[in-house]
């Protein structure tokens, strides 16, 4: 139980847990932001149903909790949380992952010597399990605490509240890399540092057939989010991509040191093809699937006008 001086005193560090149809990992997550060494000001944001406030108070943990039974995407998410909260510095932490013990202590460390922005690492929650180790190194190698510099991704950022007056609020309209194009926004002025002892811990799938389910998945969205990005676009260039991105993550953790490199990748060897060809089914099936609606909604029946009347329902 925390002290005295400890519960009376005005949290830096805001933290916006950010949750999709209750994750099942919500209570998990909030309980390794409550057991942090520095006190924090804890906000839920819950949206496209379930009962996090139930699960919550049943585990016995009280925080405030923002639900909207319409799906919002992250940036939606996010931007409700910073106006929830009011602590000086604003960090965030998805569901499926939780916070190491020093996590908050080490980001305030950072802000307090100076940083606006503060990136961290992540690791991997189940690391004696072949599935999660396979799904660690092909989507977050380039953000484990041993990425090498010259490739290693500046995420998972906590922010001194400022910049949002200053450079806005996340996109509310992205499905995916909301954060990204935050990012891209901060100027110069703006300091941002690497601080390896900020680590979240993900809780990637630990089963064979949940690794290749989500990687499906993620293939699917993958190709929803190019379609408006990428050019060219379409199965081939994008199933390309897929391959040339698998490729650079087992030479990038070649060269990374133990444990987060060759032992890591000779325990995820025998699920990367499996995870990778998941990935790449998806992603393909969905670009087919995307480019024949593209094809279907533009083509149009020779001879025939369309009617500006509309046509009653067949009962």
């Amino acid at each position: 139980m925390p002290d005295s001086s400890r519960a009376a005193a005005r949290p830096e560090l805001a933290c916006i847990v950010l949750s999709l149809r209750d994750e099942p990992g919500l209570v998990r997550a909030v309980g390794s932001v409550l057991g942090q060494s520095e006190p924090l000001e804890v906000v839920v944001v819950n949206s496209g149903g379930g009962y996090p406030r139930r699960r919550l108070r049943a585990a016995g943990l009280g925080v405030p909790v923002i639900d909207r039974r319409r799906r919002l995407y992250p940036g939606a998410a996010r931007n409700l949380g910073i106006e929830a909260t009011s602590a000086p510095f604003v960090a965030f932490l998805a569901a499926d992952c939780v916070a190491e013990p020093g996590w908050a202590a080490a980001r305030l460390r950072s802000h307090r010597a100076g940083a606006q922005a503060v990136a961290g690492a992540i690791t991997n929650a189940f690391p004696h399990s072949r599935s999660a180790c396979a799904s660690h190194l092909l989507l977050h190698h380039r953000r484990m605490p041993g990425a090498l510099e010259d490739e290693r991704l500046l995420y998972s950022l906590s922010y001194e509240r400022w910049l949002f007056d200053r450079f806005g609020t996340f996109r509310e309209d992205l499905r995916q890399d909301e954060d990204t194009e935050f990012n891209a926004r901060l100027g110069p002025e703006c300091t941002l540092v690497w601080n390896p002892r900020v680590r979240i811990a993900h809780l990637y799938p630990d089963h064979p057939l949940a690794l290749l389910r989500d990687q499906w998945d993620r293939g699917r969205l993958r190709a929803t989010v190019s379609r408006g990005t990428w050019e060219p676009w379409g199965p081939r260039y994008t199933a390309a991509g897929a391959f040339r991105g698998a490729h650079a993550a087992v030479r990038h953790v070649r060269r990374v040191r133990e444990p987060d490199g060759p032992g890591l990748l000779r325990h995820a060897a025998p699920l990367l093809g499996p995870a990778l060809l998941a990935y790449v089914g998806g992603l393909v099936s969905e670009s087919l699937r995307l480019r024949l609606s593209d094809h279907l909604s533009y083509a149009r029946p020779r001879g025939i006008r369309r009617s500006s009347t509309p046509r009653s329902p067949v009962r």
